[in-house]
């Protein structure tokens, strides 16, 4: 039971983060933080049967790798803490493919938005939420809100070795 109600807490901060990001551009301080503190009741049901210690070091891996990417302004503060917290998660079994996805639908995500912007005249003055505007207009000054790519591969991943 207890992991169940991990789990859902862990894919509900998940996609909060992504609609967070999406609709704002930034993701709050407290998801990142929730999910790292809710590694915390993770690890202690787990502690038998998965390396937490890799875990760890994974997280911590990727959240350094994440800053350099902020300092080259690829990724927005709120994105690398994100992402951070995300891999904590993956752990060594799930991580490469985590990257995978997270490349993969960040490209996708991408494409898609330098395409629609094409019509961007036309999306402005439509009725689409105020939102979609924005992520079309900030998409022209290279500003993607990467919490949604990352919230996708992690479900994916995280349902993908559960099922």
């Amino acid at each position: 039971m207890i992991p169940n109600i991990i789990l859902a807490l862990f894919c509900f901060t998940v996609v909060y983060g992504a609609i967070c990001d999406v609709t704002t551009y930034k993701i709050p301080n407290w998801v990142s933080y929730g999910l790292v503190l809710l590694f915390v009741p993770y690890a202690v049901v787990h502690w038998a049967s998965a390396p937490i210690l890799m875990h760890l070091g994974i997280g911590l891996l990727v959240f350094l790798m994440c800053i350099v990417f902020w300092q080259l302004r690829w990724l927005g503060g709120g994105d690398v803490k994100f992402v951070g917290a995300i891999a904590l998660w993956m752990g060594p079994a799930k991580i490469l493919a985590f990257v995978i996805l997270l490349t993969v639908a960040a490209v996708v995500f991408i494409a898609i938005l330098k395409f629609l912007y094409r019509w961007n005249p036309w999306f402005q003055g439509s009725a689409l939420p105020g939102f979609v505007k924005q992520l079309l207009t900030k998409s022209a000054e290279r500003a993607i809100p990467y919490g949604l790519p990352a919230a996708i591969a992690a479900l994916i991943c995280t349902f993908a070795v559960v099922a």
